[in-house]
């Protein structure tokens, strides 16, 4: 990742208020809108969020299938509370994490790459995910995490983040050094080169 690119306390304040997130505590998620990125297990944790934390909003970025997720929050009445954005540029991926307080990524796979994690850590964002290995291999021991497909856990996660302002602080800062430290283009690249 480049931590210069993808950082804390960028300048949100215009995206805030075009996307209605003023006074909003925001949890987001970038990447690809499919079953197996957890998207509908997240949707599916959102109402218990929504309602033990009422000025919580769910921004969902990525693509593709958005008119499919945009009709899912519908029809379970959430849209006051879940946004569906679309695709993001890469480009301004940075500022629209920075709108977020918490970061999630319920992937269903075990084995596979998850890239988005370490954009979040280098943007200081406390991070949940499913456990499993990848996950845990890339956050350390300051990611939150919750078992498998277990969308009550997912919930509660998100919650507890969001009533914890120090905690928030505590998970964010440890990931965003662990990103700068460890997951560094230079930082890789040396470890490439030995």
């Amino acid at each position: 990742v480049d931590p210069e690119m993808f950082r804390p306390g960028l300048p949100t304040d215009d995206l805030r208020r075009a996307l209605g997130l003023e006074g909003r505590q925001i949890v987001v998620f970038l990447g690809v809108l499919t079953p197996y990125q957890g998207v509908d297990d997240l949707i599916a944790a959102w109402p218990a969020v929504a309602t033990a934390v009422p000025d919580a909003h769910l921004l969902l970025m990525g693509y593709p299938n958005e008119n499919r997720y945009r009709d899912m929050v519908a029809r379970a009445g959430l849209g006051t509370s879940v946004t569906v954005t679309g695709r993001i540029a890469y480009r301004e991926a940075p500022r629209y994490l920075a709108l977020g307080d918490v970061a999630v990524s319920p992937k269903r796979s075990l084995t596979e790459a998850n890239g988005k994690l370490l954009n979040y850590m280098a943007s200081g964002l406390p991070t949940i995910a499913y456990d499993g290995p990848i996950a845990r291999e890339i956050l350390g021991d300051d990611g939150m995490f919750v078992p498998l497909g277990d969308t009550a856990a997912l919930a509660e996660a998100c919650i507890t983040l969001l009533e914890d302002a120090g905690e928030r602080k505590r998970r964010g800062e440890a990931l965003r050094e662990r990103a700068v430290t460890e997951f560094d283009w230079s930082a890789i690249a040396s470890r490439l080169v030995e």
